[in-house]
């Protein structure tokens, strides 16, 4: 008898465990698509954003003040996992630099050197966060956050190009927020929330700190790998937390920068997305597709992904059951 109990007990704790795993991923995941929730119901004061007005008076005023200062160091920062740029990001690279060799250091972080980097000047998330990750994608994210806490700067993806120099869009940030010894900007998305593909910061800005932060907090796997990228380190991590940041010290300012000012006065856009996957295609997918339904294909669209979710979640466990015995 014994041994058939204890047989029994081996079964139903084999069973057991790595159900609970994934119930907890489906809380984590639960919790954060709630903060989404709040995010999205919640409208943003007009006041956070940088418009193109703003851009066009600042322009046609044509300031000369000599006393400016230059709370924003003059850096591009952008990555890339060697030192050789794709063919097909020659374009937008060259119109970044073009543009704005004659105001700004232009540095290029391989792998290699963000590794490096990390290791020096945050060895405890080096070694318990960044090396945890699953994903590349996710220490790309990490690192952009970190460097510019570190140097400050500003950050953008391989796949945008340059249409002007961006000083004049630094200019703009530091003269509507004088008052302020931090600065910050990122481009509005779409439906709701900010991009960590473009953003601009002054060193040690406080709202970079707590990303840095909260990286080991939200690092989990959220069920499948678009879902973990986005909000372990990447644009709806960054939304989260840029959101329910204190903005009421005026030592600290973030702009929104609109998506005028973003993609039509200062970059333009080729096909990017170079991480995503099959899990993400299809989310994006029925994303697109759920914007331009009516409410028939909406819950026809939901009710496909839950399914799919759900496949997922049945094909993880007998897949990791199956190697166990």
């Amino acid at each position: 008898m014994r041994r058939e109990d204890n047989k029994k007990f081996l079964i139903s704790r084999s069973f057991s465990t790595p159900w609970n795993k994934y119930i907890r991923r489906i809380f984590y995941t639960g919790i954060f698509l709630f903060l989404i929730y709040f995010i999205i119901l919640r409208r943003r004061s007009s006041q956070v954003f940088l418009t193109a007005s703003h851009v066009n008076e600042f322009l046609q005023q044509k300031h000369t003040d000599t006393d400016h200062i230059h709370r924003i160091p003059r850096i591009i920062h952008q990555t890339w996992k060697t030192k050789h740029v794709p063919f097909h990001w020659n374009a937008t690279v060259e119109s970044v630099r073009q543009f704005n060799e004659n105001q700004f250091e232009y540095r290029l972080w391989t792998d290699e050197d963000m590794h490096k980097f990390v290791h020096e000047v945050e060895p405890d998330i080096y070694e318990h966060t960044f090396l945890t990750y699953s994903l590349d994608i996710q220490r790309v994210d990490a690192f952009r956050y970190i460097i510019l806490y570190h140097l400050g700067g500003l950050y953008i993806d391989m796949d945008n190009g340059c249409r002007k120099s961006f000083e004049s869009l630094l200019d703009v940030l530091e003269t509507i927020d004088k008052q302020s010894i931090h600065l910050a900007a990122f481009p509005r998305t779409t439906p709701v929330g900010v991009s960590n593909g473009f953003m601009i910061a002054t060193k040690g800005h406080p709202l970079f700190k707590t990303l840095i932060s909260r990286l080991s907090l939200f690092n989990h796997n959220y069920l499948i790998d678009y879902l973990t990228v986005m909000l372990s380190a990447g644009p709806t991590y960054l939304s989260i937390n840029e959101f329910y940041f204190d903005k009421s010290s005026t030592q600290s300012a973030i702009r929104i920068i609109d998506e005028v000012v973003y993609s039509g006065i200062y970059t333009w856009h080729t096909p990017g997305k170079s991480w995503h996957g099959k899990d993400a295609r299809i989310i994006l997918y029925l994303y697109h597709s759920i914007r331009l339904a009516s409410s028939k294909r909406f819950y026809s669209s939901l009710f496909i992904l839950c399914l799919i979710i759900l496949l997922l979640l049945y094909r993880c466990y007998f897949r990791r059951h199956r190697r166990k015995y």
